[in-house]
């Protein structure tokens, strides 16, 4: 390591000499030392990357996009899943002719591919994961191939690349990803190498996501996020960073923009903000942003847009936040007894769900998805009337767009 110079080196040097090497030292271990995090003198810091000096905000324009949400699907801990149309003008939800569907023991997590072809369930309690068509007009699902398909043990998150070949699961009892091939008819092939380690010991990887690119994944554990790159033939993942994360079972979300990767975890009382190397995809600590609550949060979702962030905060508040630069404030309504584990926001930016996670919820409401509007500054107003019913404990979301 490049150590501080003192005084003696430079005795009878003149004083603009000393300066000029002492910030060139400092100015090449940065750079150098740039993934662990440089302190003040230029040398590498333990813990948390500290956080580089502040350049110019750039306040980035809102992402346009024309899509809007077609079919929803929820992932319930009784054994089913349950399935919606949605309404493009009011957001409501509307059971599918059906639904719900049994399946397995615990489909908690779902996900679908941005091509919208096949629906992803996780399956908690039998470490599986399924795969269903869903037919383009009615929403109906057929389960594909060999499915359903061995996975990291007790899977709680699942991603899929941009290009839908390649699809990332984690599980709350292992400390890897497991990685799969997508064929066109949907049927899974472990990629070389699956399940890819972390660099941590603990059996709890909480969240699981894929840049835009689909060049490199992030995976949050109970202390750490790991950045891995992707290999864009085979779709193997190599892990090249390890970054301290917020305590604690949480969540992690990436800025549509791709500038900043957000985290939040039961424990901690931030959201922590990190700036994303569009090149290398390595993070770097940006800042954080308090809480409403000085409780934790357990989960993180950013509209489509890139303007605003929800989460669920003290175990059932959903909190609402304008998001600008990677700094997070709040706005707006906060709503009680929402007991959710995943947020979903549909393609448009127009509406929130929220399963209700919880099998007897205080106060009465249970089994149902709740929904929220967006208003035009990110606040959120509640749907009218009763929640739409789902099946016993709804916990994943996943919505399609057309």
């Amino acid at each position: 390591m490049v150590s501080n110079l003192g005084d003696s080196e430079f005795e009878g040097k003149p004083r603009f000499m000393r300066v000029l090497v002492q910030w060139l030292t400092a100015t090449v271990c940065c750079v150098v030392c740039a993934p662990a995090g440089c302190t003040g003198n230029g040398l590498v810091s333990a813990g948390i990357p500290a956080a580089p000096i502040a350049p110019t905000p750039v306040i980035l324009a809102p992402i346009a996009t024309t899509a809007t949400a077609k079919f929803a699907y929820t992932g319930n801990q009784g054994a089913s899943l349950s399935g919606y149309s949605v309404n493009t003008s009011t957001g409501a939800l509307t059971a599918l002719n059906g639904f719900p569907v049994s399946i397995g023991a615990n489909p908690t997590v779902v996900a679908v591919d941005p091509q919208n072809r096949f629906l992803f369930v996780g399956d908690i309690a039998l470490s599986e994961l399924h795969v269903f068509a869903i037919n383009s007009s009615t929403g109906a699902l057929s389960e594909v191939g060999a499915s359903p398909y061995g996975t990291v043990k007790e899977p709680v998150a699942i991603a899929v690349d941009p290009a839908g070949t390649h699809v990332y699961v984690t599980g709350q009892g292992s400390h890897s990803v497991g990685g799969f091939t997508v064929s066109g008819a949907g049927d899974l092939t472990p990629i070389a190498g699956s399940p890819f380690a972390t660099s941590g010991n603990r059996d709890y990887e909480d969240d699981v996501v894929v840049n835009a690119a689909g060049t490199f994944v992030y995976a949050q554990d109970l202390d750490n996020i790991y950045t891995y790159s992707v290999n864009a033939s085979s779709g193997a993942v190599t892990l090249i960073q390890t970054v301290p994360s917020p305590l604690s079972v949480g969540g992690i979300a990436l800025d549509p923009h791709g500038t900043y990767l957000y985290a939040v975890g039961s424990g901690a009382n931030s959201i922590v903000a990190y700036s994303v190397d569009a090149s290398t995809g390595l993070l770097m600590l940006a800042g954080t942003s308090p809480l409403f609550y000085q409780d934790g949060a357990y989960t993180i979702s950013i509209s489509p847009t890139g303007q605003f962030a929800y989460t669920i905060e003290k175990n059932n508040y959903l909190v609402s936040y304008v998001l600008s630069d990677g700094v997070f404030t709040h706005i707006g309504t906060v709503y009680s007894q929402v007991y959710g584990q995943r947020i979903g926001i549909d393609p448009s930016g127009s509406f929130v769900y929220v399963p209700q996670a919880c099998g007897n919820c205080p106060g009465g409401v249970y089994n149902v998805v709740n929904a929220f509007s967006i208003g035009s500054t990110g606040a959120l107003t509640r749907f009218p009337g009763v929640p739409v019913a789902a099946g016993t404990t709804p916990w994943g979301i996943a919505i399609t767009s057309q």
